[in-house]
């Protein structure tokens, strides 16, 4: 079995003038909602083994905060350019150049592509992943060429609205 989980960011600013985007930092609510996530992530599944991670601030912070939460090691986490203004087909090359042994996948990163990637696999399309927000999706395959296949499960796990 395989398991992705696509976790989208938390909540970033758009106040900071002069900042990239790259550069944006998580606000307030997106750092309390991300560790709200990976709280309920920990209590749900494995752990995965390892995260890739856009190399923005937002998304770093999130990956971050992930990690300690889940207690995986730094070492498992690793920085992908290309998950940064990225389109679908990049993200799946990504997921699908993972080693086949590693069974439990954790990737982080933005909308709009993780939510067409998503939508690729759930069986009813969602707008958007929230911030914060984790899609999981099951698959019966010894190595990762996701593409074209169907999940035996899937799930989304979505911080409440307040």
């Amino acid at each position: 079995m395989k398991t992705l989980h696509i976790v989208r960011h938390g909540k970033s600013s758009w106040d900071l003038p002069g900042i990239s985007d790259i550069d944006r930092p998580l606000i307030e609510k997106g750092i309390i909602n991300n560790y709200l996530m990976a709280e309920s992530f920990k209590l749900k599944y494995s752990i995965p083994e390892i995260i890739y991670c856009s190399p923005a601030n937002r998304a770093i912070h999130t990956a971050i905060i992930f990690s300690r939460v889940m207690k995986v090691s730094f070492d498992a986490l690793i920085i992908k350019s290309k998950l940064y203004e990225s389109g679908v087909s990049t993200v799946l090359d990504i997921i699908e150049d993972s080693k086949s042994n590693i069974n439990n996948l954790m990737i982080i990163g933005h909308n709009p592509v993780f939510t067409e990637v998503a939508n690729l696999f759930l069986p009813e399309n969602i707008a958007i992943i929230p911030t914060s927000g984790i899609v999981t999706l099951q698959f019966d395959l010894k190595n990762w060429k996701i593409s074209h296949k169907t999940p035996v499960s899937s799930s989304t796990d979505f911080p409440k609205k307040d």
